[in-house]
Order: structure tokens, then C-alpha cells, then sequence
């Protein structure tokens, strides 16, 4: 009888251990199905969580959350829709534009800013003209030779001998250059000339008056049918080396054109306003009375000039204004500063040569 008890408890034991078994086998199928359904345990596994894949639906996604693994899962039943809500964004203060210390002026000059339509629209209060600009015209340019005395006096730069004014005449006749009357050389600079222009045109001046321009230049441009232009100051007109009147008038005849160069060949910028007004039209008054002709380009004696010169001109209506300036004339130099190429007569033909392809 002892062996009872044991055998009962034998039984009862096992019969624990069955059903602890049972147990532990439905716990592994719940465990199993949770996981295989789409839901993680906690804590269960290190492998991200598999979400499954819908075409039509969206997922959001927070900018603070790390990216989602989206894979396609097959799965026997569909899954619980899982809503995954995004984390509220941080509230960031609005950044306010920092005034710059850079401005247009920085980079670009003041005056240089109304050239510049963009910029000139950014200014308070600025105009935009809508008119265009006038273009400059294409540049022409003339050479216009500055002779004085012809005669023979060594050492003197503003005499030249017949000899080399004759040589210099050869030359330009030979090598095609046309010289041209005063008013044809307008005409020229202002690109108004109705005939055909010269391929090369070129315009020659004497200063002054000298009674050897009747003497000696005039035969020899005859000789070769130039045209030139005499500056003459009518004040000095019958003084010893100097034109008088019918000389003059032979000289006209003859195709140059007669032009005033003052009445004394004066300094004007060390006379007075009416002084100077009084030397520039006196000599174009004559010169129209005894001639016959329009006397409206001007001479500066010795070169000189200055505002009040360039007014009287101006308010007078002189049209052009020869200076000394040494360089071609153009189209692009003002009507009252026209610069001229001084003739050394002291200087050799190649000096001449150079002088006519060197300036332009």
C-alpha cells in the first residue's frame, strides 16, 4: 500500500507536464501568427519592421523620422492599415532680410548709372528717357596741309623753297592724292558731297598772306590745276613781303579761296571780348566787301585761341576754325578746332610722306 501514494503522484506529475506542454505550444503559435501578421513585438527582434506595400496608399513621412524599408509581402489575410502620423515640424522664426552694405555705387560710377537702364530703374525717382542714342557717324578724315612763305630762307621752319614745294606737288599729283576747294572739303567732312569724292582728297592752306604765295606757289599749283585755301589778315595786305588787293583777287581767280585770319594776325586770348570780336569780323567784312565771297571759316593766328574765341565764332556764324594742332581733320573733331599737318620746310620728301600716312 505504500507504493500507492507514488504511483499517484507519478500520474498526477505527468499529467502536469502535458498540459504545461500544451501550453507552451499554443504560446508559440500566438507568437507566430502576431509576427507572420505584420505586428511586431516588442523587443522581440533587432529586423526592422516589415510594413506592407499598398499602391494606393500614402505614406507620410515625417523629416525627423528615419526612412521607412517599404517591401512587398504576401500575405494571407490583408493586414491592419497602420496610420503613421508625421511629428509636428518645429516652429522656426520667420529670418528677416538683412540690409546689405553693398550698393550699385560700389561698382558703378554715378554718371555711368543712367546708362544703364536696370540700375537707373532702381533709383528712387529716376526718368528712363525712351529716345535712342544718335550713333556717331563713320569717321572721316582729311589731311590738311599748313604751308606759310615760299621762298628761300635757310633755317626758317615755316619758309619752304619753291624747289620743295614743287617736289611735294610732284608727288601728291603722282601718287593720286586730289587737293580740293574749301568748299568741296566741307562738303567732304560733312558727307553731304553730291559728286563723286576723291579717293584721296587733300586740302592745302597758306597762312598768312606772304606776296610770295602770288610769286611762286601760285604758277606751280597752276601747273598742276590744285586748288588751295589762303588766311589772309587784310590789316597787313600792301606792307612790304605782304598781298595787296589785285594780287589777291589774281590768287581768287586763279581757284584759291580767300579766308580771314584777323585783321592784325593778333595774340586773341590776351585781347578783350570786343577786341578779339572786332579783329575776327573786321577781316571777314573786308574780305566779303572786296571779294564778293562768304568769308566764314577762320584762321587762329599763331594757333591761339580761347573761350571767348570759340564763342564769337560760334555766335557770329562761322562755320569751321582751323588751329596748328598737328593730325588729319574729321567729321569727329569740332567744326572750330580742326587740326592741320605743319609743312617744316627744313624737312626732306620722306618727312612730307610720312606725315601723310601717319596721322588719321
Amino acid at each position: 500500500m505504500v507504493g500507492v501514494p507514488m504511483y499517484y503522484q507519478r500520474k498526477r506529475f505527468l499529467f502536469y507536464s502535458v498540459l504545461a506542454g500544451l501550453f507552451t505550444i499554443l504560446l508559440l503559435f500566438v507568437f507566430f501568427g502576431l509576427d507572420s501578421s505584420g505586428y511586431r513585438l516588442w523587443g522581440s527582434s533587432s529586423i526592422p519592421a516589415m510594413i506592407p506595400h499598398q499602391v494606393n496608399a500614402q505614406i507620410i513621412e515625417s523629416p525627423s523620422q528615419a526612412p521607412v524599408e517599404v517591401y512587398n509581402s504576401a500575405l494571407d489575410k490583408p493586414a491592419p492599415i497602420l496610420e503613421i502620423k508625421p511629428d509636428l515640424p518645429l516652429l522656426e522664426e520667420p529670418k528677416l532680410p538683412t540690409a546689405s552694405t553693398v550698393t550699385l555705387d560700389t561698382y558703378v560710377p554715378a554718371p555711368v548709372l543712367a546708362a544703364i537702364p536696370s540700375a537707373a530703374s532702381e533709383i528712387k525717382g529716376a526718368v528712363q528717357s525712351t529716345a535712342k542714342p544718335t550713333p556717331l557717324p563713320s569717321k572721316i578724315s582729311i589731311p590738311v596741309l599748313n604751308y606759310h612763305s615760299v621762298t628761300i630762307d635757310p633755317g626758317n621752319v615755316v619758309v619752304i623753297s619753291p624747289a620743295k614745294l614743287e617736289e611735294q606737288l610732284t608727288y601728291l599729283h603722282d601718287h593720286g592724292y586730289t587737293p580740293v576747294s574749301l568748299a568741296t572739303f566741307i562738303s567732304l567732312i560733312e558727307g553731304k558731297s553730291d559728286e563723286a569724292a576723291p579717293k584721296k582728297p587733300v586740302l592745302l592752306t597758306f597762312d598768312d598772306g606772304y606776296i610770295d604765295n602770288y610769286e611762286q606757289a601760285m604758277p606751280l599749283l597752276a601747273k598742276y590745276a590744285f586748288q588751295a585755301t589762303l588766311f589772309i589778315s587784310p590789316d597787313m595786305n600792301d606792307q612790304e613781303g605782304y598781298l595787296n588787293w589785285e594780287q589777291i583777287k589774281k590768287l581768287q581767280e586763279a581757284g584759291w579761296d580767300i579766308q580771314p585770319h584777323g585783321m592784325t594776325h593778333p595774340h586773341l586770348p590776351q585781347l578783350s571780348s570786343d577786341q578779339q570780336a572786332y579783329e575776327i569780323l573786321e577781316a571777314r567784312k573786308q574780305i566779303e566787301e572786296k571779294l564778293g565771297t562768304k568769308a566764314d571759316v577762320y584762321c587762329y593766328p599763331y594757333g591761339e585761341y580761347n573761350k571767348t574765341t570759340l564763342k564769337l565764332l560760334k555766335d557770329h556764324g562761322f562755320r569751321y576754325a582751323f588751329t596748328i594742332d598737328q593730325g588729319f581733320a574729321t567729321n569727329q573733331q569740332s567744326p572750330y578746332l580742326l587740326k592741320r599737318l605743319f609743312i617744316n620746310g627744313e624737312e626732306g620728301l620722306k618727312s612730307f610722306i610720312r606725315k601723310l600716312s601717319t596721322y588719321d
